[in-house]
């Protein structure tokens, strides 16, 4: 299983398209070293997701795995459009209150790292990764990432895992 730094790592990519999104405003408004910082921030943290599933692919230990049901969680991403679309509410990025907009960020990725909901990463759907939950023989529902459409339960035969929850596919 992963350590806290890349748990940390992970919900911080999750919010990766937020500075993306601030660094538009920033640049729209004229604030080009802002937007700099914010577009050097997203880099590093697309690269550490990146990093991050390419090294547990290849160094977590593999296990076989039977399931008896398979579902789609991607639609769980939905639910970070709102907060990935929030700056493009604020009229001007001078009036950002970063008072209010810190202390939210940690909060809501304290919530994230938490909740164990950091996995509905959209950052993690958009390099090719599909969200699943499946269900074990022991009727522990777990979500498994895989890169390949899930059709039926024989797709995937050797997971490792990511944390307490998460299965990463093995299966080459």
């Amino acid at each position: 299983m992963f350590s806290g730094l890349v748990k940390a790592l992970l919900v911080l990519t999750a919010l990766t398209p937020i500075a993306m999104v601030y660094a538009w405003v920033a640049i729209s408004e004229g604030y080009n070293y802002t937007a700099l910082w914010l577009l050097i921030g997203a880099c590093f943290l697309v690269s550490a997701c990146w990093i991050i599933l390419k090294v547990a692919r290849n160094h977590i230990e593999e296990f076989p795995f039977k399931y008896e049901s398979v579902e789609p969680a991607d639609q769980e991403n939905i639910s970070f459009v709102l907060l990935y679309l929030s700056p493009l509410f604020v009229d001007k990025i001078a009036d950002v209150n970063f008072n209010v907009l810190v202390p939210g960020l940690i909060v809501y990725g304290l919530l994230i790292a938490s909740s164990y909901t950091f996995q509905f990463n959209p950052l993690i759907s958009l390099m090719g990764w599909h969200f699943y939950k499946v269900s074990s023989k022991e009727k522990v529902t777990y979500i498994l990432l895989t890169q390949k459409k899930l059709r039926n339960v024989d797709e995937v035969t050797k997971v490792g895992q990511l944390t307490g929850y998460m299965l990463l596919d093995l299966t080459r």
